[in-house]
């Protein structure tokens, strides 16, 4: 995961070639994006549309899987630049798997066919409206956005018909956002991708509402994920709300299970100033939420519930798992039934000090979980230190294997034992 981090290079180069093939964009035939017919879609050369004067935005598809543009590993997708992007005309675009990317997409009526379409060319301060349906579809989108303006991703749900973003086993993820800013993505399903259900690397400002993410992650392609798989993947971000989403069934399918790798339903490595409340987190092959290398995260009011954490005896993921940050609180949210520790506190890769404080644990509900709180890797037990742990107000039963584990592990010179 931290190697993905190579991302910015790679956009520095593209900017350069796009600086260098804009005199000829208007002469060159874009790639087309994959057909919502699902695994017989090929890829082909397409006319400008007509109801247009300008050419739409150059798209990188990938039938991979291997390293696009922006340093991510997919398949099966199509990738595109925000610079790049031949805006569509008003301030809502409507899309439908039974629309046509010939329309001017600016009505219900008239709406584009392809996600990867409509949101190649939205600009800051537009809305995308996503009809019900099923599309299948991955779009990796770089450096997209702008802080005075939001684009809002917004799906249309009547009665029990979602819009839905399906992976069919083959496609990395649904949507993808790379060095972008001020996103708002509301009202969909991702189920079915191999990676993540959605993917946020780098950038600020997400605002991630009411989602579904379903099983996906069942296969992992990214050498850097370790065969571990999401719903939610979110990887050196700054500001983001994740509020109100269902997250179910993700995590490696039951070969790799097999093999001692566990996934996450919602994945967060070097989060900055994050809220992730009123999540439903259950059924994962691994843990609910991973707040890694994070600082000034809130985790509140989830369900985290009936999580698979056995990795071959060795219980060292949770329904949350806390590691290596600062200042992350839990609070008021319900743990239960996961096969494993209810939540894990750790300092893994010996950071404290300097990370791996400020663990707060406030009016939780810890119940019926194989342990309730595993602390570990501090080489000190119990952590009596409250400016590194501090619980308070939780309650715990049902908890078969004890409420409170602590294993001090392996000391350095960096670690509280100080090599005693």
């Amino acid at each position: 995961m931290r190697t993905r981090q190579r991302v910015s290079v790679w956009f520095l180069l593209w900017i350069i070639w796009g600086v260098l093939a804009g005199c000829t964009a208007a002469t060159t035939q874009p790639a087309e994006v994959e057909a919502n017919a699902g695994p017989a879609a090929t890829v082909s050369s397409a006319a400008t549309p007509t109801s247009r004067s300008t050419v739409r935005a150059p798209l990188l598809f990938v039938d991979g899987p291997r390293e696009g543009e922006m340093g991510i590993v997919f398949q099966n997708g199509v990738e595109c630049l925000g610079e790049e992007a031949q805006p569509i005309q008003g301030s809502t675009i409507y899309v439908s798997p039974d629309g046509d990317d010939n329309n001017a997409g600016t009505s219900a009526n008239a709406p584009l066919a392809t996600l990867a379409y409509a949101l190649c060319n939205i600009v800051p301060g537009q809305t995308l409206m996503v009809l019900p349906g099923i599309y299948h579809e991955s779009v990796i989108l770089g450096a997209f956005g702008h802080a005075d303006k939001p684009i809002t991703i917004q799906g249309v749900v009547e009665g029990e018909r979602w819009p839905v973003l399906d992976g069919e086993s083959r496609r990395t993820m649904g949507i993808a956002f790379v060095e972008s800013t001020n996103i708002h993505v509301e009202n969909l399903e991702f189920r079915n991708y191999t990676d993540e259900g959605l993917d946020l690397l780098l950038g600020s400002d997400f605002v991630l509402r009411h989602n579904r993410f379903i099983d996906n992650g069942r296969a992992s392609t990214d050498p850097d994920a370790d065969g571990e798989g999401f719903g939610l993947n979110i990887d050196g971000v700054q500001k983001v709300l994740v509020e109100k989403n269902e997250v179910a069934g993700n995590g490696p399918n039951a070969k790799r299970w097999q093999q001692y790798t566990l996934g996450t339903g919602i994945n967060t490595f070097e989060l900055t100033n994050g809220i992730i409340r009123d999540n439903d987190i259950h059924d994962t092959v691994g843990g609910g939420i991973l707040v890694e290398d994070g600082a000034d995260v809130l985790v509140e009011n989830n369900r985290i519930q009936n999580n698979e954490l056995d990795a071959n005896g060795d219980y060292w993921d949770g329904g949350v798992w806390v590691d290596g940050s600062k200042n992350v609180t839990l609070r008021n949210n319900t743990i239960t039934g996961n096969h494993g520790p209810g939540v894990v506190l750790s300092d893994e890769d010996l950071q404290y000090p300097q990370a791996s404080f400020g663990f707060v644990l406030e009016r939780n509900t810890i119940t019926d979980n194989l342990y309730g709180v595993h602390e570990w890797n501090w080489g000190q037990c119990p952590v009596s230190d409250e400016s590194i742990i501090r619980l308070t107000d939780n309650q715990f039963s049902g908890n078969s294997k004890g409420d409170i584990w602590c294993q001090e592990w392996l000391c350095s010179d960096e670690s509280p034992c100080g090599g005693n």
